[in-house]
């Protein structure tokens, strides 16, 4: 029997777990070790973010799921991994500390024989001077995150309602921050709420971004056809920009962020 270990159930980690559980018999072993009791399908996250779609559209219990397919669950975060395991069993394992609420703090030692490495992304808002949901700036990489951003733009609306003109700058933060089209389509979104709620008139709206061009999206770009033509992403985006009237800003790092202003 051999015991498969996947960290973190995003969407390569969930899919690796339940694929592998497809792929392997009964007797195999699969275990998914995530912090997070839900499971979050992140690109739906900018629909939340703008209030078409709630965070219980887009997140659903991880232990529901894996109880019925026969993946082996443990909600604890990684935070070492031994590949030639101690002395003397000297058999790899990986060390994680238990986020089930009561029982916070608990060390699991789980050993394996494969290794999945699936753990995503670290949120690492701190690396720029008053970025993030607890500082200056909203966001939609969580859930929550998005819930409070829809909340934020409803209440900008309302004022935007009265008379009350508003700038928006939506954008992807430190210079070396990934994630592009998420950003980019989120600025749409928004753009779109403010057009259905027919208040754009009273919106600036600039995207702040650190590609080296629009439709960059940190792959060097794309290529689309349409119409019998081939289109590169730059052209393409550039005129989307143009034709909603937002303005862009390219090869931006986003140094500071304060109650008034973005130092980039």
């Amino acid at each position: 029997m051999a015991r498969v270990v996947v960290l973190g159930a995003g969407i390569s980690g969930h899919t690796a777990a339940t694929i592998l559980r497809r792929k392997l018999s009964k007797e195999h072993q699969v275990i998914v070790v995530t912090p997070k009791s839900y499971w979050n399908w992140i690109p739906s996250n900018i629909w939340v973010g703008v209030g078409l779609m709630k965070s219980e559209d887009v997140c659903f219990s991880l232990q529901k799921i894996y109880d019925k397919i026969g993946v082996d669950y443990i909600q604890a975060s990684a935070t070492a991994i031994y590949p030639e395991g101690t002395s003397p069993e000297n058999k790899p394992y990986i060390e994680a500390t238990s986020t089930v609420q009561g029982r916070e703090g608990e060390v699991h030692k789980i050993e394996y024989d494969y290794l999945i490495n699936a753990t995503g992304p670290k949120l690492n808002f701190a690396a720029t001077e008053g970025l993030g949901p607890e500082k200056y700036t909203y966001s939609v990489c969580t859930a929550s995150h998005a819930t409070e951003s829809a909340k934020k733009l409803a209440e900008i609306i309302e004022q935007m309602k009265q008379g009350h003109k508003k700038k928006i700058i939506v954008g992807s933060g430190h210079g070396l921050c990934t994630c592009q089209g998420a950003a980019f389509e989120y600025v749409f979104n928004v753009e779109y709420e403010l057009r259905r709620h027919k208040v754009r008139d009273k919106a600036e709206i600039t995207f702040l971004t650190n590609e080296y061009e629009l439709g960059d999206f940190g792959i060097g770009g794309a290529h689309f056809k349409r119409g019998g033509y081939y289109i590169h992403s730059k052209v393409f985006a550039e005129s989307l920009y143009a034709e909603r009237g937002i303005r862009w800003v390219k090869r931006a790092h986003i140094q500071k962020v304060d109650a008034q202003k973005v130092y980039f």
